[in-house]
């Protein structure tokens, strides 16, 4: 599956290409945006003007590189029936997708990678303050990535129509991971629920270890690995009850 998931990557070689232009766009717009409402200020919340304009490059470029495409591949596959010969493989369907999401990740990366200095160029890169926790965080942070899109792809064996479901998905994991604005900017309430969600670790997390702006990544890491054994558990117990319910439709 994780051949699979590379050459799909590569197949769609137009949707990534327009991807890359969309986010090359929304870096040069965010950094337009973010300098005019700096103005003169030296700092805001903990961050300088540069690590901000870094911090905002560096989430931008994660959060294309952790996008995961499993969600529809699961809901296409459960509507034409083709989940049948995945669950007659003897590797775990689970497994099976996970594998799938890491080759497709590994196919977009490789054609992510001409367009990187272009992002860098129009956006802004500092040297990291801690690369090796840079790094880990940002590993960690995709695994929760993908087993967050696995668990929510599991709606699909009880709702044939999921297609709300994952577009709110992601309009929520992208504003609680932070790449348009950082959780350091967030109010209140916001802030507090923020902190409790498990998005900031795919986004947030690891752009403000890399900028500084989080300095003991003892803490995070650990919280990370907390969220990974939890989800793994919450999706073992869904996957016991979903492969109850699997209905063969199509031909």
């Amino acid at each position: 599956m994780t051949r699979i998931g590379f050459r799909l990557a590569l197949a769609y070689r137009s949707d990534i290409i327009m991807t890359c232009v969309s986010l090359v766009a929304q870096v040069f717009l965010l950094r337009m945006i973010w300098t005019s409402v700096y103005g003169s200020r030296p700092a805001a919340a903990g961050l300088t003007l540069d690590a901000l304009l870094a911090y905002l490059t560096l989430a931008n470029l994660q959060s294309f590189a952790t996008q995961t495409l499993v969600s529809r591949t699961i809901h296409h596959r459960i509507r034409t029936g083709m989940v049948f010969f995945d669950l007659a493989r003897p590797v775990g369907y689970l497994r099976q997708m996970a594998a799938f999401q890491v080759g497709n990740t590994l196919g977009g990366l490789l054609l992510l990678a001409p367009v990187v200095p272009v992002v860098l160029l129009v956006g802004s890169i500092t040297v990291p303050v801690n690369g090796p926790g840079y790094v880990i965080t940002l590993v960690l942070g995709y695994v929760i990535a993908v087993q967050l899109a696995l668990l929510i792809s599991l709606i699909g064996f009880w709702m044939m129509e999921t297609g709300a479901i994952h577009l709110l998905y992601r309009l929520v994991s992208q504003f609680f991971a932070g790449t348009m604005v950082p959780l350091a900017f967030f109010p209140g309430f916001l802030g507090a629920l923020a902190e409790i969600l498990p998005f900031q670790y795919t986004g947030y997390v690891p752009a403000a270890v890399y900028v500084g702006h989080i300095s003991d990544v003892s803490g995070p890491v650990t919280v990370e690995l907390a969220w990974i054994a939890g989800l793994w558990c919450l999706l073992a117990l869904t996957w016991s009850r979903a492969c109850r319910r699997v209905v063969i439709q199509g031909g």
